[in-house]
């Protein structure tokens, strides 16, 4: 997200300069590349990252099996999330997990499955949920 985010300033700062010293087209020209760039990191980049961060935090750090879990439909993401409730015995502080959102509603799914979350050993602010158990559910058993 880091390197997609440096990589639209640099774009954004060539196309100015483009602008001010060659001409509209010129900037037009800029433009058009900078649009073909950012469509390669979204589409073809940032995907490769998210997965090996997905690889690391699975080979690497603690697994959690959630006390409880609850089903809601949230407006803001538009769709339904599982809230999966943790306390830490080290620390006694009470964390919540949360999926990314699902189309339709997972609780039938829910009542023979585990569902364990993969955190950072460190920060558990750095997680994703594994939703493997839910098996016909989800394409490809994952998010």
């Amino acid at each position: 997200m880091l390197l997609a985010l440096l990589c639209t300033i640099i774009l954004i700062a060539a196309v100015a300069g483009l602008f001010f010293s060659v001409g509209l087209a010129a900037a037009l020209i800029g433009g058009l590349f900078m649009g073909i760039s950012m469509t390669v990191i979204k589409l073809f980049i940032l995907p490769r990252f998210e997965k090996r961060d997905k690889m690391r935090l699975a080979n690497d750090n603690v697994r959690i099996i959630p006390e409880k879990l609850e089903v809601r439909y949230d407006n803001y993401k538009n769709g339904y999330v599982i809230d999966c409730y943790y306390h830490s015995p080290e620390t006694g502080r009470q964390f919540v997990f949360t999926t990314q959102p699902l189309p339709n509603d997972p609780t039938p799914y829910l009542r023979d499955t585990k569902i364990t979350v993969v955190a950072n050993r460190i920060d558990y602010s750095n997680y994703y949920v594994d939703l493997g158990g839910i098996g016909g559910y989800l394409p490809d058993n994952r998010l």
